[in-house]
Protein backbone atom coordinates (compact mmCIF):
# COMPACT_ATOMS: atom_id res chain seq x y z
CA UNK A 1 0.00 0.00 0.00
CA UNK A 2 1.51 3.27 -1.11
CA UNK A 3 0.31 6.81 1.03
CA UNK A 4 0.18 9.26 -1.21
CA UNK A 5 0.68 12.89 0.48
CA UNK A 6 -0.67 14.91 -2.32
CA UNK A 7 -3.56 15.66 -0.58
CA UNK A 8 -2.11 16.11 2.84
CA UNK A 9 -3.06 20.17 3.48
CA UNK A 10 0.31 22.50 3.38
CA UNK A 11 1.08 22.68 7.40
CA UNK A 12 0.42 19.09 7.60
CA UNK A 13 2.94 18.10 4.86
CA UNK A 14 5.24 20.86 6.59
CA UNK A 15 4.74 19.24 10.13
CA UNK A 16 5.70 16.13 8.59
CA UNK A 17 8.52 17.14 6.82
CA UNK A 18 10.23 19.50 9.63
CA UNK A 19 10.03 22.35 8.11
CA UNK A 20 8.10 25.75 9.52
CA UNK A 21 4.41 25.48 7.78
CA UNK A 22 5.36 29.09 5.99
CA UNK A 23 8.09 27.30 3.98
CA UNK A 24 5.70 24.56 2.40
CA UNK A 25 3.76 24.62 -0.81
CA UNK A 26 0.80 22.91 -1.98
CA UNK A 27 1.99 20.34 -4.33
CA UNK A 28 0.29 20.57 -7.05
CA UNK A 29 -1.05 17.16 -8.94
CA UNK A 30 -0.32 13.62 -7.74
CA UNK A 31 2.84 13.60 -4.94
CA UNK A 32 5.22 10.33 -5.93
CA UNK A 33 6.35 9.26 -1.90
CA UNK A 34 9.01 6.69 -3.24
CA UNK A 35 11.33 9.80 -3.54
CA UNK A 36 11.08 10.78 0.08
CA UNK A 37 13.86 10.34 2.12
CA UNK A 38 13.37 8.67 5.49
CA UNK A 39 16.26 9.56 8.40
CA UNK A 40 15.89 7.37 11.85
CA UNK A 41 17.62 11.24 13.27
CA UNK A 42 17.29 14.30 12.09
CA UNK A 43 20.66 15.76 10.67
CA UNK A 44 22.65 18.21 12.17
CA UNK A 45 23.53 21.38 10.30
CA UNK A 46 26.03 23.51 11.29
CA UNK A 47 25.26 27.10 11.14
CA UNK A 48 28.17 29.19 10.07
CA UNK A 49 27.35 32.71 11.50
CA UNK A 50 28.98 35.73 9.29
CA UNK A 51 32.11 36.77 10.38
CA UNK A 52 32.33 40.20 12.35
CA UNK A 53 33.95 42.67 9.94
CA UNK A 54 35.97 45.95 10.95
CA UNK A 55 37.13 48.58 9.00
CA UNK A 56 40.17 51.02 8.77
CA UNK A 57 41.73 53.88 7.28
CA UNK A 58 44.68 53.09 4.96
CA UNK A 59 45.18 56.68 4.16
CA UNK A 60 41.64 57.61 2.12
CA UNK A 61 40.80 53.97 1.58
CA UNK A 62 38.84 52.16 3.53
CA UNK A 63 39.99 48.65 4.15
CA UNK A 64 37.80 45.59 5.71
CA UNK A 65 39.07 43.08 7.95
CA UNK A 66 36.94 40.01 9.27
CA UNK A 67 37.76 38.28 12.60
CA UNK A 68 39.20 34.88 12.59
CA UNK A 69 37.36 33.20 16.00
CA UNK A 70 40.13 30.84 16.12
CA UNK A 71 43.16 32.42 16.82
CA UNK A 72 44.15 35.19 19.18
CA UNK A 73 47.75 37.11 19.72
CA UNK A 74 49.41 37.53 22.69
CA UNK A 75 51.93 40.38 23.33
CA UNK A 76 52.72 40.25 27.21
CA UNK A 77 55.89 41.71 28.34
CA UNK A 78 58.84 39.03 28.75
CA UNK A 79 57.72 36.79 25.42
CA UNK A 80 60.98 35.24 24.10
CA UNK A 81 61.48 35.29 20.32
CA UNK A 82 60.65 31.45 20.53
CA UNK A 83 57.13 32.29 21.91
CA UNK A 84 54.36 31.96 19.60
CA UNK A 85 52.02 35.12 19.12
CA UNK A 86 49.80 33.73 17.58
CA UNK A 87 47.98 30.96 19.60
CA UNK A 88 44.25 29.13 19.33
CA UNK A 89 41.76 30.50 20.44
CA UNK A 90 41.28 30.38 24.81
CA UNK A 91 44.11 27.92 24.81
CA UNK A 92 45.60 29.84 27.73
CA UNK A 93 44.57 30.70 30.77
CA UNK A 94 44.12 34.79 31.38
CA UNK A 95 45.45 36.57 34.10
CA UNK A 96 46.29 40.03 35.17
CA UNK A 97 49.42 40.23 32.80
CA UNK A 98 47.43 39.20 29.82
CA UNK A 99 48.10 41.14 26.66
CA UNK A 100 45.62 39.21 24.51
CA UNK A 101 44.02 40.75 21.06
CA UNK A 102 42.08 39.03 18.36
CA UNK A 103 43.39 37.86 15.22
CA UNK A 104 42.25 39.79 11.80
CA UNK A 105 41.99 38.67 8.77
CA UNK A 106 42.65 40.90 5.59
CA UNK A 107 41.03 41.71 2.03
CA UNK A 108 43.76 38.91 1.65
CA UNK A 109 43.53 36.83 4.23
CA UNK A 110 46.63 37.48 5.83
CA UNK A 111 46.54 37.56 10.00
CA UNK A 112 47.18 41.18 11.83
CA UNK A 113 46.56 41.51 14.92
CA UNK A 114 46.54 44.75 17.56
CA UNK A 115 49.90 45.05 19.61
CA UNK A 116 48.60 48.50 20.81
CA UNK A 117 49.29 52.13 19.82
CA UNK A 118 48.37 54.40 16.83
CA UNK A 119 50.11 55.55 13.94
CA UNK A 120 49.25 59.10 12.54
CA UNK A 121 50.74 60.98 10.15
CA UNK A 122 50.60 64.81 10.54
CA UNK A 123 49.47 67.29 8.09
CA UNK A 124 52.77 69.26 8.07
CA UNK A 125 56.05 68.91 9.73
CA UNK A 126 56.04 70.64 13.22
CA UNK A 127 58.46 70.87 16.43
CA UNK A 128 57.79 68.22 19.16
CA UNK A 129 55.62 70.82 21.45
CA UNK A 130 53.15 71.48 18.66
CA UNK A 131 52.76 67.69 17.81
CA UNK A 132 52.13 66.86 21.11
CA UNK A 133 49.61 69.85 21.38
CA UNK A 134 48.20 68.75 18.80
CA UNK A 135 47.39 65.09 19.51
CA UNK A 136 46.69 66.32 22.57
CA UNK A 137 43.58 68.57 21.52
CA UNK A 138 42.97 64.91 19.57
CA UNK A 139 42.34 63.56 22.78
CA UNK A 140 45.09 61.15 22.74
CA UNK A 141 48.20 60.56 24.26
CA UNK A 142 51.41 61.06 22.38
CA UNK A 143 54.18 58.58 22.89
CA UNK A 144 57.71 59.96 20.36
CA UNK A 145 57.83 61.23 16.81
CA UNK A 146 58.93 58.61 14.93
CA UNK A 147 59.74 61.25 12.19
CA UNK A 148 58.95 64.70 11.44
CA UNK A 149 55.20 64.11 10.79
CA UNK A 150 54.75 60.05 12.08
CA UNK A 151 53.97 59.76 15.68
CA UNK A 152 53.09 56.72 17.79
CA UNK A 153 50.31 57.59 19.91
CA UNK A 154 49.35 55.15 23.30
CA UNK A 155 46.47 52.96 22.69
CA UNK A 156 45.17 49.87 23.88
CA UNK A 157 46.15 46.02 23.23
CA UNK A 158 43.21 44.91 20.93
CA UNK A 159 39.98 46.43 19.37
CA UNK A 160 40.20 49.63 21.32
CA UNK A 161 43.15 50.93 19.41
CA UNK A 162 41.49 50.03 16.07
CA UNK A 163 38.50 52.09 17.26
CA UNK A 164 41.18 55.10 18.71
CA UNK A 165 42.71 55.09 15.34
CA UNK A 166 39.28 55.43 13.33
CA UNK A 167 38.53 58.28 15.77
CA UNK A 168 41.23 60.14 14.81
CA UNK A 169 40.94 59.56 11.10
CA UNK A 170 37.39 60.82 11.19
CA UNK A 171 38.87 64.14 13.28
CA UNK A 172 40.20 65.05 10.18
CA UNK A 173 43.43 66.96 12.34
CA UNK A 174 45.96 64.41 10.56
CA UNK A 175 46.63 63.33 7.24
CA UNK A 176 46.41 59.39 8.22
CA UNK A 177 45.98 57.41 11.44
CA UNK A 178 46.00 53.77 11.59
CA UNK A 179 46.79 50.88 14.49
CA UNK A 180 49.93 50.13 14.81
CA UNK A 181 49.39 46.43 13.43
CA UNK A 182 51.38 43.21 13.76
CA UNK A 183 52.13 40.45 11.17
CA UNK A 184 53.37 37.57 11.23
CA UNK A 185 56.98 37.59 9.21
CA UNK A 186 56.62 36.07 5.77
CA UNK A 187 59.96 34.41 4.48
CA UNK A 188 60.69 34.91 0.51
Amino acid sequence: MTASLGHLPACALAALLGMPAAMAQPVPGPFDSSRIETVSKRPAVAVKSAPTTHAWHDGTAIRMLSLDPTLEAHFAAGLLPQDRVLRPAGSTARDAAAQISPVLRDESGRPRSLPGGVLVVLKTPMDEAGARALISQAGAIPLHALSDRLWLIQGPVGLGSLRLANQLQAAGLFESAQPNWWMPRTLK
